[in-house]
């Protein structure tokens, strides 16, 4: 009895022991990997341990499992994890050899083996092994067993793991390969120090070989397939593993520190043809030493990533691991179609109406136009669609910089977070930086908004079997908005300096806006149809400026030759829905709510009234005298006639004339009746104005063009500065070159009928 209940407690010790023995559970380290949305490998880099390793599937081909058993370990289905068959023949085999020449390890104890790396090879450890696979065995089905030695087993080098080899052996995928390759990768863990193709070449083509008439004995296969199998030859070379997505790849892992596998959404013949096209395009770009370029192709009406480059190969080939696409950079003009919107939406602006287009000082800031012209007035359209800076400066500081910042917040724009009075009213001119990511994503938010879908400006999806990140703030501008600032921006007028624009023209409708950072080291241009939004970048990632580095000439012909290879390319399929339309009655010349004196009208239709809109006040009727000459209200009983001008502030009026030749000024007043408006202005310097002047050995460098207007064309202008005569200008030029020192200056100027304006500025 007492023996009885001894073997029982024994018993139960063992087993107690059994359960609780520990199995090794040292894993791999896996490589990061990231798929199409067709599962193709678009790119994967080593593990922290520095191999090549990629997670196997719960299923593997049936070849390959059928190699694996008939070449490793025939009878799993018929043993506990340990052969005792195999293990009785491996060691009379062995003793009657006097060496090592056959194994008895099965499958289980492989895995044992492989997942206790670090182990020294001893009897201990072989028993250590056995134990180990027994419970393994016991506790997992037999395919686990397979999955589990396909997922760890070494196969040469730095690759681990059947999947990895296939790829860096074979170039495929593990489930497109043929006997004789699964052979190949079947017999090699079984020495993996054999396991290299320019050294143990006869050996690994032997033990293939082996398997192969093996296999063709169990009836896999006939004499003739099994020849050709055992004719084929041997890689020659380990293959690189795809890299056509690795910023991508990149910016995933930073954001999913804890994921392996990124099964996205990306079109990968997309991402392969869109590859092609830019780094052929990048090529001619660094003949002018430009180095640097990244692309981004959003798809509106899924709001899926369809294709992402963030950098490319430089002249000589080298990678470079900078991801432009995620850097900040300063954005230039891309604002601009916001500002547009924004202020239609707020109505304090309508599309055609005029903003003046002078010369400009707010504060210390002095903006400039692209070209280093003046128009004078320009309808708000025009603002956007010439990309003009002046009046897009102006327009923003009479709309509002907060209001405009409070926007840029709520579309979550990265980067530009430092508050609105760090940037001031350049944030509309690229006084800022963001991302090109984020800056396609608002203008896909554009097209989305455009075309009435939710949440329009929110997270691009990217990966595969995921939703959308939702925002905190939806931004939504109204259909009046978004229908006008879409349609301003697809027109194809361009102007004269954007030189050979139209040569990029393709057969589809595109809405598009081009930037260009100071110093020429940012070029931009992003375009939307219907269907996606393209964006590109063009640079320097060192942040070196280059010549003729502009959105037009750099990066818009590389957005559009990337929507011409586009499938499925689409304008929208319709317009806006407003909910409630208003039909206003509009000024031709002014583009303002239509006033009293104006003759020439159209019809508008806006979402709604605004308090804040404003009525023409730019024409005026005016009485004549029998010569045609103007004459003041308190001289009407001499006039014949009245007739209505369409008359400019004389400081627009200097510049819009000289590009309106059919623009009529007011006629000559009567001498012999005093006129009662200013026909005079200073227009530069402004009033209380701040102006550095750098230090150089070129004089117009080192001087200020003091520049005024005169009404009269045969006006003579008589100027002082501080109170000393400094010059007179006629024949209505009227600049004078200033060459001072630091310092406040009064700069004051009288014209021959006694009319003067005066105004003061600083030098610094």
């Amino acid at each position: 009895m007492r023996r009885r209940t001894l073997l029982l407690y024994i018993f139960l010790s063992i087993t107690l022991l059994f359960i609780i023995f520990p199995l090794p559970d040292q894993e791999p380290a896996y490589s990061k990997q990231l798929y199409g949305d067709d599962n193709q490998l678009l790119s994967a880099v080593v593990s922290s341990e520095q191999q090549w390793c990629f997670p196997v599937d719960d299923t593997i081909p049936e070849h390959l499992k059928t190699c694996i058993i008939l070449y490793e370990d025939a009878y799993i289905g018929y043993h506990p994890g340990i052969n005792p068959v195999s293990i009785l023949k491996s060691f009379y085999t062995n003793y009657k050899s006097g060496r090592t020449v056959r194994g008895a390890s099965t499958l289980a104890m492989q895995v044992m083996r492989m997942k206790n790396k670090n182990s020294v090879r001893s009897w201990s450890n072989k028993i250590w092994e056995a134990l180990s696979a027994i419970k393994f065995s016991l506790i997992n089905k037999d395919e686990n067993i397979i999955i589990e030695w396909c997922r760890i087993a070494p196969f040469g080098g730095n690759t681990i793991g059947i999947k990895a080899a296939a790829l860096r052996y074979f170039n495929r995928p593990l489930d497109k390969l043929s006997w004789s390759e699964y052979a190949l990768l079947t017999v090699m863990p079984n020495g993996p120090s054999t396991a290299n193709l320019t050294k143990n070449r006869n050996k690994l083509k032997q033990k293939r070989n082996q398997l192969l008439q093996k296999l063709h004995q169990k009836g896999y296969f006939d004499s003739e397939t099994l020849q050709l199998y055992t004719d084929e030859d041997l890689p020659v070379i380990l293959q690189d593993i795809p890299q056509h997505a690795y910023h991508l790849l990149r910016y995933l892992s930073a954001n999913n520190p804890g994921t392996n596998v990124f099964y996205t959404t990306v079109k990968s013949d997309i991402q392969l043809n869109t590859e092609e096209l830019v780094n052929r395009e990048a090529s001619f770009l660094q003949i002018d030493d430009i180095n640097n370029l990244a692309a981004v192709i959003l798809d509106v009406q899924t709001n899926q990533l369809v294709a992402y480059h963030g950098n490319i190969r430089n002249s000589k080939g080298k990678f470079s691991y900078v991801d432009i696409a995620q850097s900040a950079r300063s954005y230039g003009s891309l604002l601009k179609p916001f500002l547009y919107a924004y202020a239609l939406d707020r109505g304090e602006l309508l599309p055609y109406e005029l903003v003046a287009d002078i010369p400009t000082a707010i504060g210390d800031f002095q903006p400039r136009n692209f070209d280093r012209k003046y128009r004078g007035a320009v309808p708000f359209n025009d603002m956007l669609l010439l990309s003009l800076n002046v009046p897009a400066v102006r327009v923003l500081n009479y709309v509002g910089l907060q209001g405009f910042y409070s926007l840029i917040q709520q579309l979550q724009l990265s980067y530009l977070n430092k508050g609105a009075e760090h940037y001031g009213l350049s944030i509309i001119l690229g006084g800022g930086e963001s991302s090109l990511w984020d800056l396609s994503r608002i203008y896909k938010g554009l097209a989305q908004n455009y075309l009435g879908l939710a949440n329009p400006y929110g997270p691009v999806r990217i990966l595969k079997n995921t939703a959308s990140k939702k925002t905190n703030t939806e931004v939504l501008f109204s259909p009046f908005a978004i229908d006008y600032t879409v349609n301003t921006m697809s027109d194809l007028t361009r102007p004269r300096e954007e030189k050979s624009w139209d040569l990029y023209e393709n057969d589809y409708k595109i809405a598009w806006k081009t930037g260009t950072s100071y110093g020429h080291k940012d070029a931009w241009s992003v375009g939307f149809n219907g269907k996606y939004v393209v964006g590109v970048w063009v640079g320097n990632e060192s942040g070196e400026g280059r010549f003729n580095l502009t959105g037009i000439s750099k990066a818009s012909p590389i957005m559009f030759k990337i929507f011409n290879i586009l499938p499925d390319n689409a304008w929208f399929g319709s317009k806006p829905v407003y909910p409630k339309k208003e039909i206003i009655s509009v000024c031709k010349e002014s583009g303002k709510l239509a006033g009293l004196l104006c003759q020439h009208k159209m019809q508008l239709n806006i979402g709604q009234i605004s308090q804040k809109l404003m009525p023409c006040t730019y024409h005026i009727e005016v009485p004549l005298d029998r010569n045609g000459q103007a004459l003041p209200e308190f001289c009407k009983d001499l006039a014949v006639s009245r007739q209505t001008y369409f008359v400019l502030p004389s400081f627009m009026e200097y510049y819009y004339r000289e590009g309106h030749p059919g623009y009529k000024s007011l006629p000559e007043y009567n001498p012999d009746c005093i006129r009662d408006d200013q026909p005079l202005k200073i227009i530069y310097p402004a009033e209380n104005v701040k102006i550095f002047l750098p230090k150089s050995t070129d004089v117009q460098e080192n001087q200020v063009i003091l520049n005024a207007y005169h009404r009269d064309k045969e006006g003579i202008l008589y100027w002082f500065i501080n109170d000393r005569y400094a010059g007179t200008t006629r024949n209505g030029k009227h600049e004078l070159p200033f060459k001072g020192t630091r310092g406040q200056y009064v700069v004051q100027i009288t014209d021959q009928y006694g009319n003067s304006d005066k105004i003061k500025f600083e030098i610094l």
